[in-house]
């Protein structure tokens, strides 16, 4: 029997407590009304431990869903953390090269940590105000 399926409506039950009330020509025996009642006070039993239990697999499913979002918010959050390491990687790989504090040849110009004038940094520092 599928979840959802009731063969057993208040209907049906009906019916079933007018046919014990009668003797079917071909049974040799009934059922008594204390099994018949007991019989159907373990239907109703049933049905509410189903009812109960659907119950509860919605709650669990609400709750897979949720940390299932958690989980998809957390990677994200982990991506975009490991990117903004990367690129504070870049630019502190920059600033420590030490072929970057160099003059170029023959003393003239400037050095790329010189030319830059910090501005590797300040980006990198605007990046992470403008994410807060």
């Amino acid at each position: 029997m599928g979840v959802g399926i009731n063969y057993m409506t208040p209907e049906r039950i009906e019916l079933f407590k007018v046919l014990h009330r009668f003797k079917h020509p071909n049974c040799e025996s009934r059922i008594t009304v204390g099994d018949f009642n007991s019989l159907l006070a373990a239907l109703e039993e049933s049905k509410q431990q189903l009812a109960d239990s659907m119950e509860r697999e919605r709650g669990l499913k609400h709750l897979c869903n949720q940390s299932l979002e958690e989980k998809e918010r957390a990677n994200r959050e982990l991506a975009e953390a490991q990117q903004t390491i990367a690129r504070q990687r870049e630019v502190l790989e920059f600033y420590a090269n030490q072929e970057h504090w160099e003059l170029p040849s023959f003393g003239r110009g400037h050095s790329k940590v010189t030319s830059d004038k910090g501005s590797k940094a300040r980006e990198l520092l605007e990046e992470g105000s403008n994410k807060a």
